[in-house]
């Protein structure tokens, strides 16, 4: 591993004869393409033997292709037969952070930074990358923020220790951490750039706006559009425009300032502006020209031209376009009625990309709800669930889908199962608290659940925002609003939008809802959370009563 000292010597395998049996028809199950049987396979092979090359052929197909619980299995084998390798603990760590097991995850990485030949900075450089692919940001923070010796890494890696603690929404301990790596390394842009992150989550927008404009004058190759990323994140939209407008003028950063513009513009629901951006992006040709189409599409079927968007999206798919082009396609079709061909996009692209199994039949579910097949996308999950038995990520998805489709009941219960397996996972402790709050049920249970969440994500804007609705819900207003606008200010979403403007509405302040569902609205045309709570309440854009004052 590049990560070990140069004195550590190499691990020599302990080798047995192979299991012929099992892993010729693990091997035959991998030829044909069933990567499940293949995986499974090779696991039981594994486990009947103390061999250590199968085992680490097991961990590596089932990463592979896509199977959590088999390579868990395996994974565990490999480190019983080989304790001390840097290699299986480090697989057997992803893993335990995954499926969300913080203590087993806290011991594997306690006992792996401890090795004196480990050098800790070249460990989770090689770490992180991984774990944010995996989606495990918070429960590696959770784990690392108790594990690391802060004595032997560097500045540079206190500085990814405190990106790791933002994308973990606990700004807090990202500064916790940055603080010292910014007094050792003043002169680091990624440092720099972070401070001014976090300094605009602190509502400190002219400080915010100093540290970005020092990280530019760093790196001005990595960091030319600090200001601009910042006066957008406070919500500066106009300044932002002003700034991508200069940037323009310089031919080296054209292309980019050019795309930035479009996509401000496109969010701001100014589809002539964006459409002409983008064109121009087209005839430049280069790397920003795919991207363009896509948008293309977008803004045509934004703008009810659903038929030039199917035509563009098909064209991206022609040329080898992923699974987003297919998904957007796939969504027109369904509402057209044609769920045959909607569903044979998705099953190109599946046959194609076995390792991407899970997260498309997501997609695949996520389509048939939004187009009211409800039935039919629990179906998918349901049969994904087989061939992944006990998969968090698809039982997470499949309450979710319960829940949408009305079947509150099985989704509470669901959602029940989900927390016993991973009981400090903030995600399923809000999602089962909304619900119960949404639904008017165990409100004071409920409101202890999202606390919880709170507590392990508390600067995440949804989970802020559950805990507002939820002290709505019993009747505390008052102590609601100030976490709605805090949310609000963290993320801009237009359902914390609603959510906050609902609660000043009932809570006789009509004009300052009006403020913020105006101010949502702006952001984007598509606000339906926002829409949808203001014709619930019987409140119009065009009425006397949302006139601003």
């Amino acid at each position: 591993m590049l990560w070990l000292l140069p004195c550590l010597g190499s691990y020599a395998l302990a080798l047995s004869a192979p299991a012929p049996g099992l892993v010729a028809k693990a091997e035959a199950a991998r030829e044909r393409g069933d990567c499940v049987a293949a995986s499974n396979l090779y696991v039981q092979a594994a486990e009947s033997l103390p061999d250590i090359a199968i085992a680490r052929r097991a961990n590596d197909l089932a990463l592979a292709c896509a199977v959590p619980e088999a390579q868990w299995r395996a994974a565990k084998r490999w480190r019983a037969l080989d304790p001390e390798n840097i290699e299986s603990l480090r697989a057997l760590g992803l893993l335990d952070l995954a499926q969300h097991r913080l203590s087993d995850a806290r011991a594997v990485f306690a006992s792996l930074f401890a090795k004196p030949d480990v050098e800790i900075d070249r460990a989770l450089d090689d770490l992180l990358p991984e774990i944010g692919e995996q989606d495990s940001e918070q429960a590696a923070w959770a784990v690392f923020r108790d594990v690391i010796d802060r004595q032997r890494i560097s500045p540079a890696t206190r500085v990814a220790l405190a990106r790791l603690a933002g994308t973990a929404y606990d700004y807090a301990g990202a500064r916790a951490e940055l603080t010292p790596a910014l007094l050792a390394q003043p002169d680091s842009a990624p440092a720099q750039r972070l401070a001014a992150r976090l300094a605009v989550a602190d509502g400190h927008g002219e400080e915010a706006l100093k540290y970005a404009a020092r990280a530019a004058e760093l790196d001005p190759k990595d960091n030319a559009f600090a200001r601009a990323e910042t006066l957008s994140d406070l919500d500066r939209v106009e300044a932002a425009a002003a700034e991508l407008q200069r940037l323009h003028e310089i031919e080296a950063l054209r292309d980019e300032a050019q795309r930035r513009l479009a996509v401000l513009a496109l969010n701001q629901g100014d589809y002539a502006d964006a459409r002409r951006r983008f064109g121009d992006l087209l005839g430049r040709g280069g790397p920003a020209a795919v991207e363009a189409f896509f948008y293309m599409g977008t803004i045509a079927e934004l703008t009810g031209d659903k038929a030039g968007a199917l035509a563009t999206y098909k064209r991206l798919i022609d040329a080898g376009g992923g699974m987003l082009p297919r998904a957007r396609a796939a969504a027109i079709l369904l509402e057209r009625g044609e769920r045959a061909g909607a569903m044979k996009l998705i099953d190109d692209y599946a046959r194609n990309n076995p390792q991407e199994a899970r997260t498309i039949e997501i997609t695949r579910a996520s389509l048939l709800a939004d187009a009211n097949l409800f039935d039919a996308g629990l179906g998918v999950l349901n049969a994904a669930l087989k061939q992944h038995p006990g998969d968090a990520k698809l039982r997470y998805e499949r309450a979710m889908l319960l829940e949408r489709a009305g079947k509150t009941g099985e989704a509470l219960r669901e959602f029940e199962a989900l927390l016993v397996a991973r009981p400090d996972d903030p995600n399923i402790l809000n999602s089962l608290g909304y619900t119960l709050v949404d639904h008017k049920r165990e409100v004071p249970r409920a409101e202890r659940l999202i606390r919880r969440a709170v507590a392990l994500m508390p600067d995440n804007a949804a989970l802020v925002d559950s805990l507002g609705w939820a002290l709505f819900r019993r009747g505390d207003s008052k102590q609601a609003l100030p976490l709605l606008e805090r949310a609000w200010n963290l993320s801009y979403d237009d359902e914390i939008a609603a959510h906050w403007g609902e609660v000043l509405w009932v809570s006789g302040e009509q004009s300052r809802a009006r403020t913020v569902w105006a101010r949502a609205l702006v952001r984007g045309s598509q606000a339906s959370a926002v829409h949808s709570t203001m014709r619930r309440l019987g409140v119009t854009p065009d009425s006397p009563a949302t006139r601003a004052q």
